[in-house]
């Protein structure tokens, strides 16, 4: 199950205070742009446009990535 939006695990996901790793080249993507997004502008408002979108982009594709949630979230 995603955990929801507000939950401390995206922003620790976006920060790269949780690594996460994965076979499914559209989530190293997401997760690369997201460092690099961070590194330039570390602000809060930033961290939380990035948790948005990351939240938005699992929730989209959460069937496809029933696995990497099952692991990423446990």
């Amino acid at each position: 199950m995603l955990p929801e939006v507000s939950h401390p695990v995206w922003v620790q996901i976006v920060t790269g205070e949780k690594s996460l790793r994965s076979t499914k080249a559209s989530i190293n993507m997401m997760i690369q742009n997201n460092k690099r997004s961070f590194q330039r502008d570390p602000s809060p408002a930033n961290v939380m446009a990035l948790v948005s979108r990351t939240h938005a982009f699992f929730t989209q594709f959460q069937s496809m990535f029933v696995n990497e949630i099952n692991e990423f979230f446990r």
